[in-house]
Parts: structure tokens; C-alpha cells; sequence
């Protein structure tokens, strides 16, 4: 790899640039090889509910990686290196999926998932050592008065191309699917020419030199995280609202294979959520740097709170087509908010010194809770049927409804600097959005 780019303001901003194309290459990276069509990909696999939980459970394990690479990074490596190279491999992982059909053509559906299930965490893994590196870098690139807005357009830009995507891919798996399972190996590999695109770009990015204090080694920054209270407040709304991995990938899984929905189907009532995050996430960047992120927390989340109640009724696909799509309006609004408010506090609130060390163990302790949820989920209908109770997977979705009342209640004892009161955002945001145009810097 060449020598670090200069880290001048021209090259700051380039960076900033290339972030945003970056955050379109990675959303069709994620879009081809995540979500519906990973779960379809398990299903033609022949997964079981157990096996769709362990699916997302086995690699949230794996957030280890991020103190490894929080290490590495404070130990002077170099993080623009780290994050290419992690990148590169979390990319190039994929090509073992594609070929799991092929080498275990005859095995058992247990050994071809848990042959996914190896590579899922591999993926994982070295997600999880570029995440890391990429965060304390972004941090020392972002200037600090206008995170919020990054964030927001970030979101934006994600979700155009993600969400346009995830409609024409679903549209080709359904269009080829006599092909069987032969189609995902093309949306598979084609999702990695993105993914080993978007791992190009950090290349000309400037390699910021890390601010260390010689003196602290790991450990004493470590005891530094946990003695950070207003990190340790968002750590516990966000351990509330990581429990809905309950439910995750369920979702998928309910309209694909107990509704018989075509992947188009599904991509269309999950791209709801996805266009208004687009439409809204630039404007709660804007609210975010203006009112600050604890309002927008409490807000946000507490409107999330009775989402999964609309699946009550969901029973047939007509149904969700109906009832669904309405609802995700209010989901993709908040989760924009949502999105943007805590990557913008979780910055403010780290120190520049010892960032990834804060960053990854503030990770490591909310994955790991949540871990064991999509399992747990996976084998909750069971459960519930042994004891007598007729209940499908939609009752993980209703079972998160506290976790996320509970969650909304926490984020009022966050400490943020500078915040506005909630009660200001509440009585302001209707004016803000008749006219946008009132969130304009002041003065």
C-alpha cells in the first residue's frame, strides 16, 4: 500500500466525499448479499427456525474482533491499512458461499448450514476489525460541528441505492427462480464487486495520525470506558434496543416462507422504510446538530414502541401489502432519527484519545447481549406449543415491545452536552416539518 495521502483540508474533504460513494457501494453490497436474500439463501438451503436464529446469533459473537482490532490501533497500526485489508477478506468470504451448494451437493441441510453459518461468521469477523478501524478514522475526519448532518446524508445516500437494489434483485431471484438455488450465486457475486469497490476507495483517503497518550496503555483505557457515566447510559439504551434481535430475522422469514411472499414482495413493503429514512435521515441530521441527540432518542424510540402491533392481523399476504406498508412510514421516520442521533452522540461522547478502545468495548457488551436472541427466538414458538400455546414467529415481534418502552425510558437519563429539553424538540418539530428551511444554522 502506498504512502498515506496528505492530510490537508482538501484531502479531508475528499474523504468525505469518497465516504458518501462508499456509503452507496456498500449499501448494494449489503443489499445483494444480507436481509431477505440471506434468509432465502438458508431456506433453499433447507434452515429451520433453530438454524435461521443460530444464523444471525453464531457471528454477533464475534464483536470480539473489535477489541482485538482497538489494540492494534492503539498499539500505533495503521488504520486506514487495517480497515483495507479487513475489508478485502470480509469481501472475498462470499466466494465460499457461493460454492457451499456445489461441494456439499449431497450433505445433510444441517451440514450445508452449518457450513453457511462458518462463513456468515468469517464475514462477520472481519466485519467487525474494519468497523473499528473505520470508526476511531472517521472520527478524526469528521469536523465535530457537523456530524449530525454527515450522518444524515449518509443514511440518504445508503438508502436510494440500497433500497433501488434490493427491488431489482428481488425482482431477478423471483424472475430466475427455477434457476434454484444456482440464482443467489449471481446476486452473491455480484453484490462483491461493490463490496471490493467500496474496500478500494479507502485507499486515497488520508491516514490520519492517531491521538494517543503514550502513558495510558490498553487496560487503563478500558477502565477509562466504564468510567465514562454518559457512554455507559447510551450502552444501556442501546443493550435495551439491541433485545429486538429477538425478532430480526424473522421478519424475512414470516413472509417468505409462512406467506409464501415473492422476494419482490418483500423488498417492496421493507423499501417503505427505507425511501423515508431517505426522504427524512438529511433533516434529522440538521435537528440533530441543532437539539442535540437525547431528544431525538427519546422521541424516536418511543414512537417505535407499538410498531410490531400491526403484525396481529398479518395472516395472509394481502394482508401485509395493506396494513404494512402505512405503518413502515412512521418506522423508516423514526429509525432515521434513531440512526443519526446515536452515531452522532456516540462520537460526541468519546474521547479522540482512546476512541476505538471506548468504541469496541461499547460494542462487544451490547452484541454480546444480544446474541443469543435470534436463537432464542428461533426456538420460542416450540417452546410456547409444548406448554400449549399456538403461537408462530410473530410473537418474537411482540415479545420486543418492552425492551423498546424500557429503552425510551433510559434515554431520558442520558447525558448529552448542550442538549435541548424533549419537550422543546416536541413542540418545534411540527413547524420544522412544514418548513425545513427553520433548521438552517442561526445567526
Amino acid at each position: 500500500m502506498s504512502e498515506p495521502a496528505p492530510s490537508t483540508p482538501a484531502a479531508i474533504a475528499r474523504a468525505l466525499r469518497l465516504s458518501y460513494a462508499q456509503a452507496m457501494l456498500s449499501s448494494v453490497y449489503v443489499a445483494s448479499t444480507g436481509g431477505m436474500f440471506i434468509i432465502g439463501y438458508a431456506l433453499r438451503l433447507g434452515a429451520n427456525n433453530v438454524q435461521i436464529g443460530l444464523m444471525s446469533t453464531v457471528p454477533m459473537f464475534f464483536v470480539v474482533m473489535q477489541l482485538l482490532a482497538a489494540f492494534l490501533v492503539e498499539r500505533g497500526a495503521s488504520r486506514r491499512r487495517m480497515t483495507v485489508v479487513a475489508a478485502l477478506v470480509n469481501v472475498s468470504c462470499w466466494a465460499l458461499a457461493i460454492l457451499i451448494p456445489y461441494l456439499a451437493r449431497r450433505a445433510e441441510p444441517a451440514v450445508r448450514i452449518g457450513a453457511l453459518i462458518a462463513v456468515i461468521t468469517l464475514v462477520a469477523a472481519f466485519a467487525q476489525v474494519q468497523n473499528n478501524a473505520r470508526a476511531s478514522w472517521l472520527g478524526d475526519l469528521l469536523p465535530a460541528d457537523s456530524r449530525g448532518l454527515f450522518f444524515g446524508r449518509i443514511n440518504m445516500y445508503a438508502s436510494i441505492i440500497g433500497t433501488a437494489f434490493a427491488l431489482i434483485e428481488g425482482a431477478f431471484l423471483d424472475r430466475v427462480k427455477l434457476m434454484g438455488i444456482g440464482a443467489f450465486s449471481w446476486l452473491f457475486g455480484f453484490g462483491m464487486m461493490f463490496g471490493l469497490a467500496n474496500a478500494i476507495f479507502f485507499v486515497p483517503q488520508p491516514d490520519l495520525p492517531l491521538a494517543r497518550n503514550r502513558s495510558r496503555g490498553f487496560l487503563q483505557l478500558a477502565r477509562e470506558t466504564f468510567a465514562n457515566t454518559s457512554l455507559l447510559l447510551v450502552m444501556a439504551w442501546a443493550l435495551l434496543w439491541s433485545l429486538q434481535a429477538l425478532a430480526g430475522p424473522f421478519y424475512a422469514t414470516y413472509m417468505l416462507r409462512d406467506l409464501r411472499m415473492p422476494f419482490l414482495g418483500v423488498g417492496a413493503v421493507n423499501a417503505v422504510v427505507s425511501l423515508t429514512l431517505l426522504a427524512c435521515s438529511p433533516f434529522w441530521g440538521r435537528v440533530v446538530d441543532r437539539y442535540g441527540s437525547k431528544p431525538v432518542l427519546i422521541v424516536c424510540t418511543a414512537a417505535l414502541a407499538p410498531v410490531p402491533l400491526v403484525w396481529l392481523g398479518m395472516t395472509s399476504a394481502h394482508a401485509v401489502y395493506i396494513a404494512v406498508p402505512p405503518v413502515n412510514l412512521l418506522a423508516g421516520f423514526a429509525i432515521g432519527g434513531l440512526s443519526v442521533a446515536v452515531n452522532t452522540l456516540v462520537y460526541k461522547l468519546t474521547p479522540a484519545a482512546g476512541r476505538s478502545v471506548q468504541l469496541a468495548i461499547y460494542s462487544t457488551i451490547v452484541v454480546l447481549v444480544a446474541a443469543p436472541m435470534p436463537t432464542l427466538g428461533g426456538y420460542l414458538p416450540q417452546l410456547l406449543r409444548h406448554t400449549g400455546v399456538h403461537a408462530d414467529l410473530r410473537i418474537t415481534f411482540y415479545l420486543t415491545i418492552p425492551a423498546v418502552i424500557a429503552a425510551a425510558c433510559i434515554a431520558r437519563y442520558i447525558r448529552e452536552p448542550d442538549a435541548r429539553s424533549t419537550i422543546d424538540l416536541i413542540r418545534s418539530l411540527p413547524r420544522h416539518l412544514r418548513r425545513p428551511q427553520t433548521l438552517r444554522p442561526e445567526g
